[in-house]
């Protein structure tokens, strides 16, 4: 979630908190059905922003996890077969297929080229066993390419996610801005005369934007905004009552 959709979640959760604490003075505005829209629509913006950050965090584990078997798949398996292919295969012409490969291969085309090199291997596994290679080094060389394969496919998956996600986020928080509106009227209506309660729905009801310090307050306390403003008495009114 970016800065411009927190800033929107926020304005709707203030939105939301400001109507239940002054249900009592609302009246029939908070059991309406533009209340249980704007309640819904928080449940579903929270569960799309929970799958976006969570998926977000995901593909950097896939990413992470795709290096780290890369890594294990040249070291462990391919360069082992390589340097034995050398010093015992010499002059056959396996040798090329067995052979590490130039440069840096995409995911795809050096999976290709460990499957290959596992092909080509096959007809010599006793010369590649005796040198010191494991008995199964031809199912571990194929199951490590796989596996490197597989942490792609998971961040590929991780980002269509995230964009399904995002494309929710942005379409609910603008459904529930037009939501906010329709409340607006409402609440204008219902508190007719309540000039402190309605500078603090004004206030709650904005998007809070950067630098803009009575907006911003209200992602620390929106309650404290939400409450009715106390009217100042002149000092001559008190002095009469008393």
């Amino acid at each position: 979630m970016n800065t411009t959709q927190g800033n929107m979640l926020l304005s709707l959760e203030n939105a939301q908190a400001f109507l239940s604490e002054n249900a009592a003075a609302l009246g029939v505005v908070v059991t309406t059905g533009a209340r249980t829209m704007l309640d819904d629509s928080l449940v579903e913006l929270s569960n799309h922003a929970s799958v976006q950050n969570g998926q977000t965090r995901a593909g950097k584990s896939a990413i992470a996890r795709r290096q780290a078997r890369r890594t294990a798949l040249l070291r462990d398996h391919m360069t082992p077969i390589a340097k034995i292919a050398r010093l015992e295969l010499a002059g056959t012409p396996e040798l090329v297929s067995l052979s590490l490969p130039k440069g840096q291969p995409t995911v795809e085309r050096l999976a290709a080229l460990a499957n290959g090199m596992a092909q080509a291997a096959a007809p010599y596994a006793d010369v590649f066993i005796r040198a010191g290679m494991t008995p199964d080094f031809i199912q571990a060389l194929r199951t490590a390419s796989d596996d490197m394969v597989q942490a792609l496919k998971d961040r590929t998956q991780s980002k269509g996610k995230v964009r399904t996600a995002t494309s929710a986020l942005r379409n609910k928080l603008s459904r529930a801005r037009k939501v906010v509106h329709v409340l607006d009227a409402m609440v204008k209506s219902a508190l007719v005369g309540n000039q402190d309660l309605l500078a603090g729905w004004k206030l709650v009801k904005r998007i809070p934007t950067p630098g803009n310090g009575a907006v911003a307050a209200t992602a620390v306390a929106p309650a404290a905004v939400a409450a009715p403003i106390p009217v100042a008495v002149p000092a001559a009114d008190i002095a009469a009552a008393a």
